[in-house]
């Protein structure tokens, strides 16, 4: 009887110890328009552009996904003159349910919100950053 009581106790106690299986606490989001890796408590987003590049990247510091988030960060756009990236303010929204996070990034000073994107949990993109003439 004591077995019974026990076991699931300490299943139930061992399952909230692990907080890396939650969806909201996984390194890498990613879908074949945009990716998102966590490490550090620091989010980076990449949003892929014509080519197989990835032409602008965001930065969240102090990234605490939940099921529903707003996040303040950086959005950056890689360009083909000197300084070579635009860095912009921008506010990174977004919900997770079950292993997908809809997320979308608005950036103020081009008054304009970009994505939502449907990003699913554990996939990872190897983008290289875009070349510009």
């Amino acid at each position: 009887m004591r077995f019974a009581v026990v076991v699931p106790a300490l299943l139930a106690l061992m399952g909230s110890a692990c907080g890396s299986t939650a969806p909201d606490r996984l390194a890498t989001w990613g879908s074949d328009q945009a990716s998102l890796s966590l490490a550090d408590n620091k989010a980076t987003v990449q949003v892929l552009a014509p080519g197989g590049c990835y032409g602008a990247y965001g930065s969240i510091d102090h990234a605490a996904l939940s099921a529903s988030f707003t996040l303040s960060g950086t959005y950056t756009q890689l360009i083909g003159a000197y300084p070579g990236s635009i860095q912009y303010t921008a506010e990174y929204a977004g919900t997770i349910v079950g292993n997908v996070m809809t997320l979308s990034i608005s950036v103020p000073a081009l008054q304009e919100t970009i994505g939502p994107f449907h990003l699913t949990a554990g996939v990872t993109s190897a983008w290289s950053a875009c070349l510009y003439p």
